[in-house]
Protein backbone atom coordinates (compact mmCIF):
# COMPACT_ATOMS: atom_id res chain seq x y z
CA UNK A 1 0.00 0.00 0.00
CA UNK A 2 1.35 3.49 -0.75
CA UNK A 3 -1.38 5.58 0.53
CA UNK A 4 -1.98 3.90 3.96
CA UNK A 5 -0.54 6.25 6.50
CA UNK A 6 -2.76 9.08 4.84
CA UNK A 7 -6.74 9.22 6.47
CA UNK A 8 -9.73 10.03 4.58
CA UNK A 9 -9.65 13.56 4.31
CA UNK A 10 -12.53 14.98 6.24
CA UNK A 11 -14.95 18.26 5.60
CA UNK A 12 -13.88 20.52 9.06
CA UNK A 13 -14.85 23.93 7.43
CA UNK A 14 -12.84 27.15 6.61
CA UNK A 15 -11.75 27.84 10.39
CA UNK A 16 -9.96 24.43 10.30
CA UNK A 17 -6.34 24.75 10.76
CA UNK A 18 -5.90 21.09 9.59
CA UNK A 19 -4.13 21.11 6.03
CA UNK A 20 -5.32 17.72 5.16
CA UNK A 21 -9.44 18.76 5.78
CA UNK A 22 -11.72 20.73 3.29
CA UNK A 23 -12.16 23.98 4.27
CA UNK A 24 -15.55 24.37 1.52
CA UNK A 25 -16.44 21.03 -0.15
CA UNK A 26 -18.76 19.65 2.07
CA UNK A 27 -20.13 16.49 0.22
CA UNK A 28 -23.20 16.58 2.08
CA UNK A 29 -24.49 19.61 2.08
CA UNK A 30 -27.06 20.09 -0.46
CA UNK A 31 -27.01 22.69 -3.19
CA UNK A 32 -29.55 23.40 -5.80
CA UNK A 33 -31.37 20.21 -4.17
CA UNK A 34 -28.50 17.58 -4.60
CA UNK A 35 -25.33 16.89 -2.26
CA UNK A 36 -22.36 18.65 -3.36
CA UNK A 37 -20.43 15.40 -3.63
CA UNK A 38 -22.93 14.62 -7.28
CA UNK A 39 -22.56 18.15 -8.40
CA UNK A 40 -18.46 18.14 -8.04
CA UNK A 41 -17.24 14.37 -7.90
CA UNK A 42 -13.66 13.77 -7.46
CA UNK A 43 -11.53 12.57 -10.58
CA UNK A 44 -8.34 12.00 -11.16
CA UNK A 45 -5.49 12.81 -13.95
CA UNK A 46 -3.45 9.78 -14.09
CA UNK A 47 -0.63 11.91 -15.17
CA UNK A 48 -0.25 14.77 -13.11
CA UNK A 49 -0.82 12.59 -9.88
CA UNK A 50 1.34 9.35 -10.81
CA UNK A 51 3.91 10.51 -13.15
CA UNK A 52 4.43 14.41 -13.32
CA UNK A 53 8.05 14.85 -11.26
CA UNK A 54 6.68 18.99 -9.97
CA UNK A 55 9.30 19.97 -12.22
CA UNK A 56 9.86 23.70 -12.48
CA UNK A 57 11.63 24.75 -15.65
CA UNK A 58 14.76 25.96 -13.10
CA UNK A 59 15.16 22.79 -11.56
CA UNK A 60 14.78 19.17 -11.02
CA UNK A 61 11.60 17.00 -9.88
CA UNK A 62 10.12 17.95 -6.49
CA UNK A 63 8.20 14.39 -6.08
CA UNK A 64 9.04 11.13 -5.83
CA UNK A 65 7.34 8.97 -8.21
CA UNK A 66 9.15 6.20 -8.55
CA UNK A 67 6.69 4.12 -6.03
CA UNK A 68 9.62 2.17 -4.67
CA UNK A 69 10.83 0.60 -7.97
CA UNK A 70 13.50 2.14 -10.70
CA UNK A 71 11.41 3.75 -13.08
CA UNK A 72 11.54 2.96 -16.67
CA UNK A 73 10.82 -0.71 -15.95
CA UNK A 74 7.54 -3.22 -15.97
CA UNK A 75 7.84 -3.39 -12.08
CA UNK A 76 7.54 0.59 -12.15
CA UNK A 77 4.43 0.73 -14.61
CA UNK A 78 2.90 -2.49 -12.25
CA UNK A 79 3.81 -0.43 -9.30
CA UNK A 80 2.44 2.85 -10.45
CA UNK A 81 -0.94 1.29 -11.33
CA UNK A 82 -1.39 -0.55 -8.03
CA UNK A 83 -0.80 3.04 -6.54
CA UNK A 84 -3.26 4.61 -8.94
CA UNK A 85 -5.59 2.18 -7.88
CA UNK A 86 -5.08 2.76 -4.11
CA UNK A 87 -5.34 6.91 -4.87
CA UNK A 88 -8.83 6.13 -6.62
Amino acid sequence: MYFENIPVIPYEGPDSKNPLAFKFYNPDQIVMGKPMKEHLPFAMAWWHNLCAGGTDMFGRDTADKSFGTEKGTMEHAKAKVDAGFEFM
